[in-house]
């Protein structure tokens, strides 16, 4: 990418916290199996650009953490929520970890290269679409429509479209950092879980 990934031996006083809390985050299931960290202990994706703005990236964590817990959406819908963004920016990071997290949440790999490709499947749940219609009109011009929202509310209720604002909120963040500084998919083993344990 366009910034320099950082090992623990870069590290200033001010990135060491953000690098040992970050290291704590990505010891969860959901880390499994794609890279996040690479053998030589250096931050790769989102975490490898935020390593460099300490101060930025702190109440950003805390944002993401946050909205990661809304409730109120299930885990498919999430899912197709966060690759309607990444396939709408062309980001390729949040394509490459979130096709697997999809996956494991239950959508079929037709499905989940028809998100990538910027579709919509014909066989989502109208949940999901309903989802994937916010998320989309929410990277439009203007509000929401007010027959859209209204349909979201009376299906699936007020909580699950303030769950849907925010985790769209979250990966267009995510997307624009990726973005702006060219992160690629990375090449090379699974997820490294501590820096003298490599899982592969």
């Amino acid at each position: 990418m366009r910034l320099q990934l950082l090992r623990p031996s870069d590290l200033t006083a001010e990135q060491e916290p953000l690098y040992q809390a970050m290291d704590a985050m990505v010891e969860g299931e959901e880390y499994a199996g794609f890279e996040v960290r690479n053998a030589e202990g250096a931050f790769v994706g989102p975490w490898g650009v935020m390593l460099h703005f300490p101060e930025l990236a702190q109440p950003l964590g805390r944002f993401i953490d946050l909205a990661q817990r809304l409730p109120g959406l299930s885990e498919r819908a999430r899912q197709v929520v966060i690759l309607t963004i990444g396939a709408r920016f062309n980001v390729a990071y949040e394509m490459h970890a979130h096709a697997r997290l999809a996956s494991r949440a239950g959508l079929l790999p037709d499905q989940v290269a028809t998100l990538c490709a910027g579709g919509r499947p014909s066989d989502l749940t109208a949940e999901e679409v309903l989802a994937a219609d916010v998320a989309t009109a929410l990277t439009a011009a203007g509000p929401v429509p007010g027959p859209l929202y209204d349909a979201v509310i009376e299906r699936m209720g007020q909580q699950a479209f303030d769950t849907i604002v925010f985790v769209t909120i979250h990966y267009l963040a995510l997307g624009a950092l990726l973005n702006a500084y060219d992160v690629e998919v990375p090449t090379g083993p699974a997820t490294v879980q501590k820096q003298d344990e490599v899982t592969v």
